[in-house]
C-alpha cells in the first residue's frame, strides 16, 4: 500500500474520533465556540485529505458537514437534536468508509449516492438553510469585462465569484488555484495581481499576492461548496451578464503540457537507483491520468511499452510535452492504492525509542565483557577471580535486561482513554433511543496499560456500559417516584493497584433483582432449586455470569440476549484477570474488571502436582494454606471445607487434570485458594512453588484444541511449565 495512503487511513481515523468528541461536547453545550471550531477544523483538514485521493463522494460528505457548522457558525441554524443526529450519522458513515478504503482500497458502490443523501438529510435538518449572497454591488468588475469575456458569458445567468485568498493561505493548506479549478461550470477566470508586482528580488513567494475572479454557469449553492473551506474570503452573487452567448473558450491553456514538462524535469533528478525508480513509478501514474482523462488511449498505450525504465520515460514524456494536446484542463486524481489487510498503528513517543536505544548500548557494552572472561579460563585463570567476573557480569547484565523489558513494555503502553473514547456516544445515543436522562462520568482516563489490555478491555467495557443503560438505569417517570433524580448516573473509573489496572462501571439505578436472578436460572436449568435457595444474596447476583441468563424480558438492540456477562468475564479471564460485581437493590450496580497491566509478562503461582509444574494467573489466587484432612467434609466424592465462615468446595487437580489420585500418607492438604467470578473455590495440590513472572505463549497446531490450557511458559532452569485455565476445567 502507497505510505501516502497509509498516512491518510490513519490520520482519518484520528480525525473522525476527533470530530465526534467535538461533537459531543458542542451538543451538551451549543454556545460553545471552541467545540464549533474543533469540529469545523477537523473536518476541514480530513476535506483537505481525501482532496488528494480521487475519492469525491468523501470529499462531498465532509463538505455537507462543513455547510451545517457554517450555518451554526454563521447564526443561521442553531443545535438540535436533529441536526446533531445527522451529523453523528455522517461520522459513522466516514467511520465505515475509512475501513473500507483500509480493506478494499477505494469507496464502497453507490458511495455518491449516499453522499448526496446525507447532504440532503443534512440540508432538512438545517431547515433549507441556503448559501449567503453577497452584494450584487460588490462586483463591478463584472461591469468592466471585455467584449471577449463577454461573449464567454453574455445573455444568461451566471454565478460571479470574488475570491482574496488570505496571503498566508498556502501554511494552511489551501491552494487557491485548485479551488478555482474545482468550480463546476467553469465560464471565466480571471487572476489578477493584488497590488503591483515589486521587484524581483522583494517578491515574499511564500505569500499568496494573487486574488481571482470567476463566473460560472452552474447554481450558487455548487459554486459556494467548493469555498465553504474559506468562506471568510470569498463573496458569491448571481447576476445576468448581457452579450451574444457563443461556445466557452478554454479557461486554462497549456495546463497538460506544463505538467507534463515538470514530470519529464522530476524524472531528470539525481538520486539512487531505488529514488529515481519510485519517482519512475509516480510519474508514470501521473502521466497516465492525463492521457485517460484526453481520451488519448493510443498514447496511453504506447505509454505502457515504454515506461520500465526512467530514463525511456523521460524521452516519451518530452514528446509527448512538445505535442499539442488541445489545450483541455486534465484532471488528475491520485490513484488510489490496491486493497490491503487491515493494521494497527501505535505510535511512541520519540523519548521511549532513545531510551530504548540506550539500554541497547548498554546491553551490547556489557556482552563485550564475556568473551575476555572466557579467555581467562582457558589460560587458567584461578576459579575466584573467574566466578567473581561471572558474578558482576551478570549482575549487570541482568539489571540491563530487567530496564530493557520495562521500555519495551513502555513502547506498548496506552492510556485507556482509548477505550473510554466510544463511550460518551454511546450513552448518548443509547439514551435517546431508550427514553432515559444519563449522566455519563469519566475518571482515570490517564490510567496506561499494555494495548494488548486495551484490545481486551474495549468489548467488555461496551457490554457493561449497555447494561447499566438498558437493564440499570430507570426512565425518569420511575427515578421521580422513586424519589431520584431523573438524570441517573453512570461512573466508569479506572486506576492501578498492585494486581494491575482496575477498571469500575456503576451505576445509580435499580440494582438487580437477586430473586428474579434465582428463579431465572433455575428456569433455565442452570442451577438447582435446593442450590439456589441456599445461596446469599451476593451469590445470587453473582449467577448473571452464567451462560445464557438474562432477566430481560425481552431482546433489544442493546442487550437482552444472555451473552453479554458471560462474555465478559470469558474475555477478561481469557486475558488472566478476574470480575466482581456488587449490587443493591434500588440502589445501583457496581462491576469491577482487574486485568494484569501486560499480557506480553503474565505473573503466575506455581504448584506442583503428579511431579509436574503448573501455573495460576496470580489475580486469581487469593489465598495458600493446609488444611487438615480432618478438617474436609465429603459427601461422597464432592468435597468442602470451612473458610472465614464460609462453606467453600474443594477440587484435587489430580482429578481434573485425569491424573492419578495421590495415595501418599499426608496429614494435610496444600490447598490454593481461587476466585473465579466471585465464586471461591479450593484447589488441592501436591505442594506450592514460588510466584514467576513468565512469556506466556499460547498452544499452537493440534494442541490449540485442548481445553484447559492458557498456555505454556519456559523457567529459567529450562523446565516447561503448563499454565492452566480454571474456568475450562472446571
Amino acid at each position: 500500500m502507497n505510505p501516502l495512503f497509509e498516512q491518510f487511513v490513519i490520520e482519518a481515523r484520528e480525525l473522525l474520533d476527533a470530530a465526534g468528541a467535538a461533537l459531543l461536547r458542542l451538543e451538551r453545550e451549543p454556545g460553545d465556540a471552541g467545540a464549533i471550531n474543533d469540529l469545523f477544523r477537523a473536518l476541514h483538514t480530513l476535506k483537505g485529505a481525501t482532496g488528494l485521493f480521487d475519492m469525491a463522494p468523501f470529499t462531498r460528505l465532509v463538505h455537507a458537514g462543513e455547510d451545517a457548522l457554517m450555518a451554526v457558525r454563521e447564526g443561521r441554524a442553531a443545535v438540535t437534536p436533529e441536526l446533531a443526529d445527522r451529523l453523528f450519522q455522517l461520522l459513522d458513515l466516514g467511520v465505515r468508509w475509512v475501513d473500507h478504503l483500509d480493506a478494499e482500497g477505494d469507496l464502497p458502490d453507490g458511495a455518491d449516492a449516499v453522499a448526496r443523501e446525507r447532504e440532503t438529510l443534512l440540508r432538512a435538518a438545517l431547515g433549507g438553510e441556503k448559501a449567503v449572497e453577497a452584494p450584487s454591488g460588490a462586483f463591478s468588475w463584472v461591469d468592466e469585462l471585455t467584449e471577449a469575456e463577454r461573449r464567454t458569458a453574455g445573455g444568461r445567468t451566471v454565478t460571479a465569484v470574488m475570491y482574496d485568498p488570505h496571503p498566508d493561505c498556502f501554511f494552511t493548506g489551501d491552494d487557491p488555484l485548485d479551488l478555482c479549478r474545482k468550480i463546476p461550470d467553469l465560464l471565466l477566470l480571471r487572476i489578477e495581481p493584488v497590488e503591483p508586482w515589486p521587484e524581483l528580488s522583494a517578491l515574499d513567494p511564500y505569500r499568496c499576492a494573487l486574488r481571482f475572479r470567476t463566473l460560472s454557469a452552474a447554481p450558487k449553492d455548487d459554486v459556494a461548496r467548493v469555498f465553504r473551506s474559506v468562506p471568510d474570503q470569498v463573496r458569491i452573487a448571481t447576476m445576468t451578464v448581457a452579450g451574444a452567448v457563443t461556445a466557452p473558450e478554454p479557461v486554462v491553456e497549456g495546463l497538460a503540457e506544463s505538467i507534463l514538462r515538470e514530470q519529464a524535469r522530476i524524472l531528470a533528478l539525481e538520486g539512487t537507483a531505488a529514488e529515481r525508480e519510485a519517482r519512475r513509478a509516480v510519474v508514470l501514474r501521473t502521466v497516465r491520468n492525463i492521457l485517460t482523462a484526453q481520451g488519448r488511449e493510443a498514447d496511453r498505450a504506447a505509454l505502457d511499452r515504454v515506461a520500465e525504465t526512467p530514463e525511456a520515460l523521460r524521452g516519451f514524456v518530452e514528446g509527448l510535452a512538445d505535442a499539442r494536446t488541445g489545450g483541455g484542463a486534465a484532471s488528475v486524481p491520485f490513484a488510489v492504492p490496491a486493497a490491503a489487510p487491515a493494521r494497527r498503528a501505535l505510535r511512541v513517543e520519540a523519548e521511549r525509542m532513545d531510551r530504548l536505544m540506550s539500554l541497547v548500548g548498554e546491553l551490547v557494552v556489557a556482552k563485550s565483557r564475556l568473551p575476555y572472561l572466557a579467555r581467562e579460563a582457558r589460560e587458567g585463570q584461578s576459579f575466584e577471580m573467574l566466578a567473581q567476573g561471572l558474578k558482576e557480569t551478570q549482575g549487570q547484565i541482568d539489571a540491563i535486561v530487567g530496564e530493557l523489558q520495562a521500555a519495551v513494555l513502555r513502547l506498548r503502553v496506552l492510556p485507556l482513554s482509548r477505550v473510554f473514547e466510544p463511550l460518551p456516544r454511546l450513552v448518548r445515543d443509547a439514551a435517546r433511543r431508550l427514553g432515559k436522562s444519563v449522566e455519563l462520568r469519566l475518571s482515570g482516563e490517564e490510567t496506561q496499560a499494555d494495548k494488548d489490555i486495551l484490545d481486551v478491555l474495549g468489548e467488555p467495557l461496551l457490554h457493561l456500559v449497555r447494561n447499566s443503560l438498558d437493564h440499570g438505569i430507570e426512565t425518569p417517570d420511575a427515578r421521580r417516584a422513586a424519589g431520584k433524580p431523573e438524570t441517573a448516573e453512570i461512573r466508569v473509573s479506572a486506576f492501578q493497584d498492585k494486581n494491575g489496572v482496575v477498571v469500575e462501571v456503576a451505576d445509580d439505578g435499580a440494582g438487580i433483582d437477586a430473586g428474579a436472578v434465582r428463579r431465572k436460572a433455575v428456569e433455565r436449568g442452570l442451577i438447582e432449586a435446593d442450590r439456589a435457595a441456599a445461596l446469599t444474596e451476593e451469590e445470587a447476583v453473582r449467577l448473571v455470569f452464567l451462560p445464557g441468563l438474562s432477566t430481560s424480558s425481552g431482546v433489544s438492540d442493546l442487550s437482552g440476549r444472555g451473552v453479554g456477562m458471560d462474555a465478559v468475564r470469558a474475555a477478561v479471564e481469557q486475558a488472566g484477570g478476574r470480575v466482581e460485581i456488587a449490587s443493591q437493590r434500588g440502589h445501583g450496580t457496581r462491576v469491577r474488571l482487574v486485568l494484569p497491566l501486560t499480557m506480553m509478562i503474565t505473573r503466575v503461582m506455581m504448584v506442583e502436582t503428579a511431579g509436574a509444574l503448573y501455573g495460576f494467573p496470580v489475580t486469581l489466587v487469593t489465598g495458600m494454606l493446609r488444611v487438615r484432612r480432618g478438617d474436609i467434609r465429603a459427601v461422597k466424592r464432592a468435597e468442602s471445607i470451612v473458610l472465614h465462615d464460609a462453606v467453600v468446595p474443594l477440587l484435587r487437580l489430580r482429578r481434573l487434570l485425569g491424573l492419578p489420585e495421590d495415595d501418599r500418607a499426608v496429614g494435610t492438604e496444600a490447598v490454593l485458594v481461587v476466585d473465579l467470578g466471585g465464586q471461591t473455590v479450593g484447589l488441592v495440590v501436591d505442594g506450592f512453588r514460588e510466584r514467576a513472572d513468565v512469556v506466556l505463549k499460547p498452544m499452537t497446531g493440534v494442541l490449540a484444541r485442548l481445553r484447559g490450557y492458557a498456555g505454556t511458559a519456559v523457567l529459567g532452569d529450562g523446565q516447561l511449565l503448563l499454565v492452566l485455565n480454571l474456568r475450562e476445567l472446571l
